[in-house]
């Protein structure tokens, strides 16, 4: 019997994504049925499923509690990817002070309540001009700032609920984000491709809403092999992952591992959908 995958999207949005869609015919091609449903949608669409794959789950973090219910039933009832072990790992961002622990290259982090007294506190000890900060529980760039000194107290005024809720992860900027942010994917721990999203002029944002340029990219062995090292500190080796961050005199530091919902990039590459629904049989198998 053809096993049936679900790729959990999200109501907002519930299209399988372009590049998913490549994913989706690869598995198509090995014999599996594949339908897409939002993860706050009808329940009855992932019954029966045989693994539910996260893929487009954007904006989980306005309704957490929800999406921490939701996933917890769907982890208990089927093969779910990346596992809730790893998804209650990558749902708050104290995961960069484990990154760290474990001895991976991390920006200089410090998680503080979105309060001016803890975020002023940050600037003293460190001596900042500037600081990114981002929500503690959040995606796709929602509430990402570049604070500065001189105004920090007004910018924090602007912040979302999410991030008064959940706290805030006050950030060493790095300056080379200017040239891009480079996105490692790997499927098994097995580096597959990347890409490096460059942000427009006077930004350093590089997620989707604000347009940067996307182009293929080809690291370096030694900058790939880091970023299948930081994977091997987590709590178990992810089906799908995207490392991001940047590289400075040879070393990679990690931004932002992503094993729950990220773009995987997949146009970019024209093995990478084999790659990943390979990955994905030899899990169910």
């Amino acid at each position: 019997m053809s096993p049936h995958i679900v790729l959990a999207t999200a109501a907002d949005d519930p299209a399988i994504t372009a590049s998913d869609r490549l994913y989706a015919e690869a598995l198509e091609q090995r014999g599996c049925r594949v339908t897409g449903a939002p993860w706050d949608g009808p329940g009855e669409a992932f019954a029966g499923a045989d693994a539910i794959v996260l893929r487009s789950t954007w904006g989980y973090y306005r309704a957490l509690d929800a999406f921490k219910t939701w996933t917890e039933a769907m982890a208990a009832s089927t093969r779910l990817f990346n596992s809730i072990d790893l998804v209650r790992w990558n749902l708050r961002k104290d995961y960069v002070e484990k990154l760290a622990a474990a001895g991976v290259r991390v920006p200089r982090s410090f998680l503080v309540p979105c309060e001016v007294s803890a975020i002023g506190r940050v600037f003293d000890r460190t001596g900042w001009a500037q600081a990114v900060v981002k929500p503690a529980s959040g995606a796709s760039g929602h509430s990402v700032e570049l604070l500065q000194r001189a105004t920090w107290v007004e910018q924090i005024a602007g912040l979302a609920d999410e991030a008064r809720r959940a706290g805030v992860v006050v950030q060493e900027f790095l300056p080379e984000i200017a040239e891009g942010e480079l996105s490692l994917v790997y499927f098994d721990g097995v580096f597959s491709h990347a890409i490096r999203k460059r942000p427009p002029a006077g930004e350093f944002r590089s997620n989707s809403r604000y347009r940067p340029t996307r182009t293929a990219e080809t690291p370096p062995l030694d900058v790939t092999q880091q970023g299948a090292g930081c994977l091997i500190t987590l709590p178990e080796v992810p089906l799908y992952a995207r490392v991001d961050g940047v590289v400075r005199n040879g070393v990679l530091i990690v931004i932002e591992v992503e094993v729950l919902e990220p773009a995987l990039f997949l146009e970019f590459d024209s093995l990478s959908a084999e790659r990943f629904a390979e990955a994905t049989l030899k899990r169910l198998g």
